[in-house]
């Protein structure tokens, strides 16, 4: 063990030093202090000061619904780690690891607690982290206790998903199949909450409103048998809610107890793992090597072969093959297949949700209909950024291949628009989608005489027409930053090759500050002719409809010029970038 902790302190030691002489270069001297001024201006000012005046949780008690909330959150977290295992060693080595500690005189026991130990400074920071964004630094005391307490709860959590798999393991060695076990805690869960019905229909009625159904919540929990199956639950959260110091000692002994519990339980486990932590080892390395090829992969994989959603012609617009690849990366036409049939689904379950409210305003259906559209919505809001950053991170991961491209003949606008071509057209799709079925949901809420419908659809559409070339004009300054500063976006940083640290977090914010600002001051015109074109169809008296068109039309044919610019210059900083000059 001390030769491991010589290995744990001096990689934590050199991982520091080369942080620190990295701050030699500008961008991450830059980078670093960005981060440091975003995290005095923001958790300190913000989350720091500000917390000075809010109660916290002094007025939360061990028998409230909050506390009895948290602690039923505790058991659903725990529980997936049965149900929905990472992996049959959820334990993980790295390549160097494997290579010089398995084959060294070493127990299993040993290189488990060497693991154990190693991830005490990550939770550490995580625990400490929680700390500050829920604003408990503020109050004394309070927030070296609420830190230990996280600590606690993410170790507890991290050895119980450790021990999960390691008993898995074993009875996967005896022949347990995957259906088997889901089965079998599908039946416990639904056993459990057969339980939980039939206490909660025996108590008394309570007051109505979100108010009462939480006090008959915290009612449930404290009483009959589910109190005492969920005690070990509450142990482990109750240091949390602890009121001072002497509350706090008094309540963190017995979490204490449980998770050394756990950690004995984990280390006397008598399961392999070696051939599992290999196996991910090289699936890791292999998705690194993937990504620094420009080839990212949620999975290694191979499965099914991948069939193209249409045929390649030999000859054609070089950009259409770029987009081809694109869809065959994302999983072919049978996962293109399988998510147009789920929003198909979703679709027709929007009509019916439709029709119902109008007929019958029921509060479960009003309930579903604002989930699934407030849902779809905020995809919606997402994906306006998400698209476009994943059509540049597709083209910046195309870097990597450069000295390849560079051989096609093939000019390089076409080269940046293929590359940005299928993220947007997909992101486009899926956007469509999401806005369809939040619009038929939120027509629910319109009178059933059906006024205003009519203008709502036409401006969806307007809407939906302007979002191919959004998508499009939003990946143009990121992609270009890729192409103009090389050095700031290595392919190796997308694998995660390098180590991140307050250095890169502060580059990137950066570079994401930099990027907005660029992109407001582009859409400056369009929302400029845009404006223009909807008060000049108004001062004529033409019908809403053509408002809308004109609208759009003015607004997206400036964006469309926008766009096509952005990729001429695109192909033009492609056309002169030498990677070996970077």
């Amino acid at each position: 063990m001390s030769a491991l902790g010589y290995l744990i302190t001096r990689s934590l030691a050199n991982s520091l030093v080369h942080r620190i002489k990295r701050l030699r270069q500008p961008k991450y001297l830059l980078g670093a202090a960005l981060a440091v001024a975003y995290i005095y201006f923001y958790f300190y000012q913000f989350l720091y000061l500000a917390a000075g005046a809010s109660p916290g949780m002094k007025g939360v008690s061990t028998g409230g619904s909050i506390y009895v909330g948290a602690t039923i959150l505790f058991v659903g977290i725990l529980t997936l780690a049965w149900v929905l295992p990472a992996s049959r060693a959820a334990i993980t080595f790295t390549e160097a690891e494997i290579a010089f500690l398995f084959p060294a005189p070493l127990k299993r026991q040993t290189l488990i607690i060497f693991k154990i130990l190693r991830s005490q400074i990550g939770l550490l920071f995580i625990s400490v982290f929680f700390t500050l964004i829920t604003g408990r630094w503020r109050m004394g005391g309070d927030a070296w206790t609420r830190t230990g307490s996280w600590w606690l709860i993410l170790n507890t959590v991290a050895l119980h998903r450790l021990g999960a798999s390691f008993a898995l393991s074993r009875l996967y060695a005896r022949g347990l199949a995957d259906w088997k076990r889901r089965l079998f805690f599908v039946a416990v869960v639904a056993g459990f909450a057969l339980l939980v019905w039939q206490a909660w229909t025996a108590l008394p009625p309570g007051p109505a409103g979100p108010a009462g159904t939480f006090a008959k919540v915290a009612q449930l929990a404290n009483s009959g048998v589910i109190q005492w199956v969920l005690v070990p639950f509450k142990l482990v959260v109750a240091p949390y809610y602890a009121h001072g110091l002497r509350e706090f000692a008094a309540a963190v002994f017995p979490a204490l107890g449980i998770l050394l519990a756990h950690f004995l339980w984990v280390v006397r486990a008598d399961a392999s793992f070696e051939d599992a932590a290999i196996e991910n080892a090289r699936r890791r390395a292999k998705l690194i090597a993937s990504a620094q090829k420009g080839d990212v992969r949620f999975s290694t994989k191979s499965g099914k072969a991948r069939v193209p959603l249409f045929a390649l012609r030999a000859t054609g617009f070089q950009a259409t093959a770029f987009l081809w690849k694109s869809l065959i990366r994302i999983g072919g036409k049978r996962t293109l297949s399988r998510w147009a049939a789920f929003f198909l689904a979703l679709a027709a379950a929007a009509v019916w949700l439709n029709h119902r409210g109008l007929r019958d305003p029921s509060a479960g259906v009003i309930a579903l209909v604002v989930i699934i559209g407030g849902a779809c919505y905020i995809a919606l809001i997402i994906s306006l950024v998400m698209v476009g950053q994943q059509a540049a991170g597709q083209l910046r991961q195309g870097i990597a291949g450069m000295d390849l491209l560079k051989t096609y003949p093939l000019p390089g606008w076409q080269f940046a628009l293929g590359e940005l071509l299928g993220p947007v057209v997909v992101g486009t799709l899926i956007q469509w989608a999401a806005l369809g079925v939040g619009t038929t949901l939120a027509l629910t809420f319109i009178d059933s005489e059906g006024h205003g419908i009519g203008r709502a659809w036409i401006a969806i559409a307007g809407v939906a027409v302007f979002l191919p070339l959004f998508n499009l004009g939003t990946s143009i300054l990121p992609a270009a930053a890729a192409l103009a500063l090389p050095g700031w976006f290595k392919p190796g940083d997308v694998a995660g090759g390098a180590p991140a640290g307050l250095e890169v977090v502060g580059l990137r914010l950066l570079v994401g500050i930099m990027q907005i600002l660029l992109i407001l001051l582009a859409f400056v015109p369009v929302a400029f002719f845009g404006a223009a074109a909807w008060f000049a169809a108004g001062m004529f008296g033409i019908d809403f409809a053509w408002k809308v068109a004109a609208t759009a039309g003015s607004a997206g044919f400036v964006l469309a010029l926008e766009a096509a610019s952005g990729v001429a210059w695109l192909g033009w900083l492609f056309d002169r970038f030498d990677l070996s000059g970077e």
